[in-house]
């Protein structure tokens, strides 16, 4: 099974400099910026993991479907974007991201 890397990636690269820009300039607020993408983070975990679990469960007990390559393809694809929707989360969070990667001493001197 061949898995895109690029195709997937491009529209959530323009959507998320696109939502930015927007919230840079003041059309959209923060907030807005920030839900849209929190939502499109859960969206692509719960069908990522949710296809996960369900080839899991059928792995488990053996059965083989013709739905398993299709789930398959999309927990690949959606975990590829769920990775990089990731990193636009933590470009949003990123003063409260980086206090857990500063040890206690250094976090007084900031």
């Amino acid at each position: 099974m061949v898995y895109d890397m690029i195709l997937p990636i491009i529209p959530f690269i323009g959507g998320y400099l696109l939502t930015y820009s927007l919230y840079k300039r003041g059309v959209i607020r923060k907030s807005v910026h920030i839900s849209l993408w929190n939502l499109i983070l859960l969206l692509a975990f719960l069908i990522s993991g949710g296809a996960g679990f369900i080839l899991t469960i059928l792995l488990e007990f053996g059965i083989s479907l013709p739905v398993n390559q299709p789930f398959l393809f999309w927990h690949v694809e959606l975990g590829v974007t769920l990775v990089l929707v990731t990193v636009f989360h933590l470009h949003t969070y990123w003063k409260s991201t980086k206090t857990m990667f500063i040890s206690p001493k250094r976090r007084d001197e900031h």
